[in-house]
């Protein structure tokens, strides 16, 4: 069976510290692929379909960054008031957007704005998803 990801990605032989992720999407192939690949990637996933169970899962289980569907339940101000509220309780926690609507200047700004450390398209290899969580995990340098 051919995989849609790069396997070289894999720690093999690697005591890599285990990576908790929650991804929170609506559409139910995009957590199981994404939660697929990030398992193989030897990290721990959970997903939610909506913002209803996002904030009480993150009170009740480790999780060090979330990957978040900005146009959640089609439309992104629900993605937008739910970046704003994980990033008011958990004011240190990764916060990835990842949105099928590609490049918006106007979202990535407003993403910015309300704390998110990323913001990635869906259409890019979950490869960069996975560079893009391990830079969200680096500890910030200040300046």
């Amino acid at each position: 069976m051919k995989l849609p990801f790069d396997l070289s990605l894999h720690p093999q032989g690697k005591q890599a510290t285990i990576r908790h992720f929650l991804i929170v999407d609506d559409d139910e192939g995009v957590c199981k692929f994404l939660s697929a690949f990030l398992q193989y990637q030897g990290c721990e996933c959970a997903s939610c379909s909506d913002h209803a169970g996002v904030m009480e899962w993150l009170v009740s289980n480790p999780c060090e960054a979330v990957v978040l569907d900005l146009n959640l339940g089609h439309s992104s101000e629900e993605g937008f008031d739910l970046l704003k509220e994980i990033r008011v309780a958990f004011p240190k926690l990764p916060i990835v957007i990842l949105t099928g609507s590609g490049y918006d200047e106007n979202k990535l700004q407003t993403a910015i704005r309300f704390g998110a450390n990323g913001y990635i398209s869906k259409t890019i290899p979950p490869n960069e998803l996975f560079a893009a969580l391990m830079r969200a995990l680096q500890p910030h340098v200040q300046g």
